[in-house]
């Protein structure tokens, strides 16, 4: 169990989810390098050979194409760990149904990390250069599953390390990239219910009051306990606040007194702050591709900054402007009004 084979295939399944299992195959039918485990004996099949391989080529061609990559990864979100667990218990040498259990949960989490650090990569190039990097980052990706592939199979000491020094990153990085990872996905799935609104021609939001229809009414209640007595709660804005540790999970409340904004935490209690609509020097939203930024510069130069998400766009326009009229910031002074030029006096003739 401490030899890099298993666990570098596991770790090429969470970033290819069927080649490294079609080259299992094909080393174990043709090459006679390896020597699958009697249970996993089907692999080398015909049958298993041939399906592994068009599957294989499928993926390969649905990752060159932008928006089809992101979505054939949301797909195989748990074919991956699956297939990284299936490829570690077929090359164990034991017949320990405890060690092979054991080993195949090991496996199938190694493909869960590097299934949500290639996914969080792919859908942040497709938010930053509008999938034109995806085509690049493909190559790559298929490069370096072919590479891990033979080292794992050749040079399984060699892998092992290579493990070894991505699982220690993960374990400093993982917290970043999983938040990065929910966020893209959030981004890319509110983009995708604004495409089927559109399409549907659903009724647009009208007024700021509804944005607390779509708030849980657990969390609602939870809003609610921190008005002061006699304040209203007006809205509610999801989206996401950044941080050292990646984009964090924040609702801004606007109530008839102030701005509230609320940051989930994952293991410690919810951080909410909050800020008088006086102090706000400036508030301006702007439309993004797939979301949009609503910002907010207070009278100490503090920015704070909302990403939203596509479906809440609406909500961001009607919350800056709430804003901007309750701090007065839309109020238009009076322009000075242009005086006429003075006209030459005629000189007498």
């Amino acid at each position: 169990m401490i030899s890099g084979l298993p666990w570098g295939l596991a770790l090429s399944s969470g970033v290819n989810t069927y080649l490294p299992l079609f080259l299992l195959a094909l080393f174990a039918r043709f090459g006679h390098v390896i020597h699958l485990s009697p249970r996993f004996a089907w692999l080398a099949s015909d049958q298993a050979i041939f399906i592994l391989g068009a599957l294989a080529l499928c993926e390969i061609l649905a990752q060159k194409f932008p928006v089809l990559d992101n979505v054939w990864d949301f797909l195989h979100t748990l074919l991956r760990p699956l297939a990284g667990a299936l490829a570690t218990g077929a090359t164990l040498n034991t017949n320990n149904t405890a060690e092979i259990v054991l080993a195949m949960l090991i496996g199938g989490t190694l493909a869960a990390a590097a299934h949500s650090t290639k996914s969080s990569v792919r859908l942040m190039s497709t938010s930053k250069s509008y999938g034109t990097a995806n085509f690049a980052i493909s190559l790559g990706e298929d490069a370096g599953v072919l590479t891990t592939t033979l080292l794992s199979v050749y040079a399984p000491w060699v892998m092992l390390v290579i493990v070894i020094i991505f699982v220690v990153l993960f374990v400093f990085f993982g917290p970043r990239i999983l938040r990065t990872l929910a966020f893209d996905l959030g981004i890319a799935g509110s983009a995708l219910g604004g495409i089927f609104r559109w399409v549907f021609r659903r009724k647009f939001q009208a007024n700021l009051k509804e944005s607390l229809l779509e708030v849980a009414p657990e969390r609602l209640a939870e809003f609610t306990l921190l008005l002061e007595r006699n304040e209203e709660l007006l809205g509610a804005l999801p989206g996401w606040k950044r941080s050292p540790g990646g984009p964090r999970r924040t609702w801004v409340l606007l109530t008839s007194r102030r701005m509230l904004w609320i940051e989930s935490r994952l293991f410690r209690k919810s951080k909410a702050q909050s800020l008088d609509y006086s102090e706000i020097v400036l508030a301006r939203r702007r439309n993004m591709f797939l979301y949009a930024r609503a910002e907010f510069l207070t009278q100490q130069h503090e920015n704070f900054t909302l990403t939203v998400a596509n479906g809440q766009i609406r909500f961001a326009e009607m919350a800056v402007q709430m804003i901007s009229h309750l701090a007065g910031l839309d109020i238009q002074s009076p322009q000075p009004t242009p005086q006429a030029a003075p006209r030459l006096a005629e000189l007498p003739r």
